[in-house]
């Protein structure tokens, strides 16, 4: 009993610790609580109209025209108890069928995008609590209660009218959901809510901005390890803690895995270092702060996001859809520049009096260049135009970021040229190849490498 109370405690804490954004996806990651909440307000309502007509005798304030009889009101509520119970199904074989389309066409990745969507959480939300409020209203009304009701009908008759105007739109919602514009700038708005609450909210605060002079903190040796108590997909690190305790402690933390890593039973989750060798850690108050589970979440995980990107592209190159794949490498760009202007590639996290408390597995911009863009790269190499409009977006990138980052573009660019068929290039299109690598070269400060990249590329 004891253990129970104080997993619900730590349970407490770790929820009342999280931000907006994580309590909304704990919240809404499934299906239930959104048609709970209507069904509370359902039950809200059958009440008040049954206490209204049943106790109240409203109908004999109301208009004769508001007055319904027991035998046609019994037959408006069973009529709609089976027309939305027969609308629910079809809605659902429609969520199905959306489902099936993101799956076989996008990514499987994408469905939890589409479920924890409002709208979609919404209308399976009115369905259920329009068809609960009629059938509560069919059992209760009873023919020697009342002579005529009044709100009950017109209530049920207002639900059916919101059902087939929630169903409409519905519909609408899902055609639009299957354009890929859409669906791109909707995982590209979830990529920049990650990016400002994990990387800049929650880690740019405690990160070294002279990456040098930490490196001089930190500790040889080999340190002693703390272990994962099962395995699963690391989703989530609570940093502001983990900076807060090390600090504490007096502990150098380096953390062995990155968020989005499946870490095994019995293996480091991170490795430490304490001054005192009498020291003994705390291993459940640490092992609270790493959330590991059986998926991949995008709590944290930039790169899990960048993946969806990544997949639908592939499969757009595999279904001849090169529009679907130019539209995908354009938000991957856009992402990239937004990347580069709020991440500071640090992987040294610092306490209030700036010591070095925790080292991350961290990514350089380079590492996130060759997840975002080397799969597309190596499924188009033999695509002259996918391959171009690769590089026209790293020239964009080259041209919007800072100039720290221009080293790791004309890296990826050289490897991004030489990787592909050049016997497959025409005239035309070793024109463009050679316009796109020099204004890549002239904007990183590169061109004395041009001239070697484009001979090597006739070799």
């Amino acid at each position: 009993m004891i253990d129970k109370l104080k997993k619900l405690s730590s349970s407490v804490k770790r929820y009342a610790r999280m931000t907006k954004r994580e309590k909304w996806n704990e919240l809404y990651s499934n299906l239930w609580m959104t048609p709970m909440i209507y069904a509370a307000l359902s039950l809200i309502l059958v009440f008040m109209t049954l206490w209204a007509d049943l106790e109240m005798n409203v109908y004999k304030e109301m208009p004769s025209f508001f007055q319904v009889d027991y035998g046609l009101t019994k037959t408006i509520l069973s009529t709609l108890t089976a027309g939305i119970l027969s609308l629910t199904t079809f809605t659902f074989y429609g969520v199905l069928g959306a489902l099936s389309t993101f799956s076989s066409q996008f990514s499987p990745r994408i469905l939890k995008n589409f479920m924890m969507n409002n709208v979609t959480q919404r209308t399976l939300g009115i369905f259920s609590g329009s068809f609960l409020y009629v059938l509560l209203c069919l059992f209760f009304i009873n023919e020697d209660t009342a002579q005529a009701y009044s709100l009950i009908p017109a209530a049920a008759v207002l639900t059916a009218m919101i059902t087939i105007g929630t169903f409409a739109f519905f519909i609408n919602h899902i055609v639009t959901w299957l354009q890929v514009t859409n669906l791109a700038e909707q995982i590209k708005r979830e990529s920049v809510d990650i990016i400002e609450s994990s990387l800049v909210n929650e880690l740019k605060p405690h990160k070294a901005m002279n990456p040098d002079k930490m490196h001089m903190q930190v500790p040889g040796g080999e340190g002693e390890s703390l272990m994962a108590q099962h395995s699963g997909y690391l989703q989530k690190i609570d940093f502001a803690l983990l900076v807060e305790e090390a600090a504490r402690d007096n502990l150098i933390i380096r953390l062995d895995n990155r968020i989005g890593s499946f870490v095994f039973r019995s293996t480091s989750i991170f490795t430490y270092w304490n001054p005192s060798p009498d020291y003994e850690l705390d291993e459940d108050k640490y092992l609270h702060m790493f959330q590991v589970g059986k998926n991949q979440t995008e709590l944290q995980d930039i790169e899990f996001s960048i993946n969806k990107f990544v997949e639908i592209a592939i499969r757009a190159l595999g279904n001849n859809d090169p529009k679907t794949a130019t539209n995908i490498i354009y938000q991957i760009g856009d992402l990239l520049i937004q990347l580069s202007e709020m991440e500071v590639f640090s992987p040294y996290l610092t306490d209030e009096d700036g010591n070095l408390r925790v080292i991350l597995k961290n990514l350089t911009y380079a590492d996130y260049l060759y997840r975002g863009f080397a799969s597309i790269r190596h499924y188009a190499k033999k695509d002259a135009v996918i391959t171009g409009e690769l590089l026209y977006v790293l020239n964009a990138i080259a041209h919007a970021i800072d100039k720290k980052d221009h080293r790791d573009i004309w890296d990826f660019t050289k490897y991004t040229a030489t990787g592909f068929d050049h016997d497959l290039l025409y005239d035309l299109d070793i024109n463009r190849f050679n316009d796109v690598l020099l204004e890549i070269a002239e904007t990183t400060g590169n061109t004395d490498s041009y001239e070697k990249l484009i001979a090597e590329m006739k070799n």
